[in-house]
């Protein structure tokens, strides 16, 4: 008896690995429809409660400029993605000098998210002189260029200095880290913080245009394309079926998938352009599966990419938690 009893402890304790550990049964939600108003310029970004099936926040994509990791032990610094924003780095330069713009070579962020790189590369060098072009207003005006210095970081704040390339408009100011949220957002145009991100919490997907990196297009290497990003940093995670049909994916489905958190792991193609007859379509044949980041399961499927008029930037699609 004693024999078996620790057969069967032992079968409890070691026969689910950690990547296959059964989910709790319960009854499937509803199927509930969402339309998100991006506009057809896509000059909104919009965050999103997959629980509630609510966006909690939104905001235009040109409030900001550099947005700020808030954890304690946090130095990323982010570019506007949104604005096709870029950065280069100067060696052996003093902030003061005037600087001549021709000749920079530029990078951008790694769109999968910060452990796959950013354009400030590793830990922010206080050495270098950054110049940072803001990228493209809505109407495809340019934002101009700042010179960026960064003094410091430590366990609550970020110190800077800043100007335009030829000195005016200076400012050194300090960046709180706030840990309530993933980034804290500097705006050039206001010189101070703004409110962006919601609670870490409150979200977990961000409907917003980004800069996507063609790394064989030597010509263009970067993009701006429009799609969504994911709360990757509080563990969202997602996967994706395009073989199984939407009603068909349940809860016993979840343990036969490989799930990502990359921050585009849902990106852009769930809709492709026609150049031809200059219109979307969305591939309603693509489920993508979500870990939220409350710990429950969803799957989301597009539908579509118009209004009821016609216009562009307003996707809609079905969610259902599993």
């Amino acid at each position: 008896m004693k024999k078996l009893l620790i057969i069967i402890v032992s079968l409890f304790l070691f026969g689910c690995e950690k990547s296959e550990l059964p989910i709790e049964g319960h009854t499937m939600g509803q199927i509930e429809m969402n339309q998100i108003s991006m506009n057809s310029n896509y000059s909104k970004q919009l965050y999103f409660n997959l629980t509630d099936n609510l966006v909690v926040k939104e905001n235009l994509k040109t409030n900001w400029d550099l947005a700020f990791e808030s954890s304690e032990q946090g130095w990323h610094i982010l570019l506007n993605s949104s604005t096709l924003s870029r950065l280069s780095y100067l060696n052996n330069y003093n902030f003061e000098d005037i600087i001549d713009e021709d000749g920079l070579v530029w990078k951008w962020d790694d769109p999968r998210g910060i452990e796959n790189g950013t354009a400030l590369l590793e830990y922010p060098d206080t050495t270098l002189l950054y110049i940072v072009d803001r990228g493209f207003e809505v109407d495809g005006s340019q934002r101009g260029l700042k010179k960026l210095k960064i003094d410091s970081i430590n366990n609550t704040s970020y110190f800077i200095r800043y100007s335009n390339l030829d000195n005016s408009d200076y400012h050194s100011i300090s960046i709180n880290k706030d840990p309530n949220v993933n980034f804290t957002y500097l705006s050039f145009d206001s010189n101070n913080t703004i409110d962006i991100e919601p609670p870490k919490e409150d979200w977990d997907l961000l409907f917003t245009q980004y800069t996507h990196l063609f790394e064989d297009n030597i010509e263009t290497p970067a993009y701006l394309v429009t799609g969504v990003y994911s709360n990757y940093l509080n563990d969202v995670q997602v996967t994706k079926d395009s073989i199984n049909n939407f009603e068909d994916i349940n809860t016993t489905s979840i343990t036969s998938y490989a799930f990502s958190n990359e921050q585009n792991a849902i990106g852009y193609k769930w809709k492709i352009y026609d150049f031809d007859a200059q219109i979307y379509s969305v591939n309603s044949q693509m489920t993508y599966i979500i870990k939220s980041v409350s710990n429950r399961y969803f799957k989301l499927r597009f539908l579509d990419f118009y209004n009821n008029e016609g216009e562009k930037g307003f996707p809609s699609f079905e969610i259902q938690e599993l």
